[in-house]
């Protein structure tokens, strides 16, 4: 049996679900920018592709924490009902809330880090709240691990940044891989 999630969005809701995601992003882009990047003269810093990186991933962080709350409400009104399923309930939110986490700390780290191991952490972020997040609903939820329901896009999505994100010269000088050392911020 398939279940499918429907939301009835007004036109105030739909301005919401946009504007939400590109304010994060600009949030993060604004405040990204006071950390210093490499050496000047070369792409470093938050701007180019990784700025669309972070805006798609503030979407997926917004669409995160929109499930997390639909699924606390729903919990919510199922403990209303009865206090016995405190067990089954708060192991239902364990996905959502783990994926919640994981893509809003990759937005801090790419945002705020400048060093290889906050890269490195990032990515596995990434990861979690990719793929590994339907591996989650799998084995604590029972939900069957389907390949075509838009597991595809998640790995393709997070393969995607992940080899942007390794390979790219404005990652590399902005985080500081092969090699490159980002300098300490002299403001600090």
């Amino acid at each position: 049996m398939t279940e499918f999630f429907n939301v009835q969005l007004s036109s105030m809701g739909m301005g919401l679900m946009v504007l939400i995601p590109v304010l994060l992003a600009l949030f993060f882009w604004v405040i990204g920018r006071v950390v210093p990047p490499a050496p000047a003269g070369r792409p470093a810093g938050l701007g180019g592709l990784l700025c669309v990186v972070l805006l798609i991933l503030s979407v997926k962080a917004a669409l995160s924490l929109f499930e997390l709350g639909r699924q606390a409400g729903e919990a919510a009104n199922v403990l209303a009902v009865s206090i016995d399923f405190v067990g089954p309930v708060l192991k239902s939110l364990i996905p959502a809330t783990v994926n919640a986490l994981a893509v809003l700390l990759a937005l801090f780290l790419l945002a705020f880090g400048r060093r290889r191991l906050t890269l490195f952490t990032a990515l596995v972020c990434v990861w979690i709240a990719g793929p590994a997040s339907d591996g989650l609903n799998a084995v604590i939820l029972g939900v069957p691990y389907n390949m075509s329901s838009g597991f595809y896009g998640i790995s393709f999505f997070t393969i995607l940044v992940t080899l942007y994100l390794l390979f790219s010269e404005r990652s590399a000088n902005t985080y500081g891989l092969h090699g490159r050392t980002a300098p300490e911020n002299p403001k600090a």
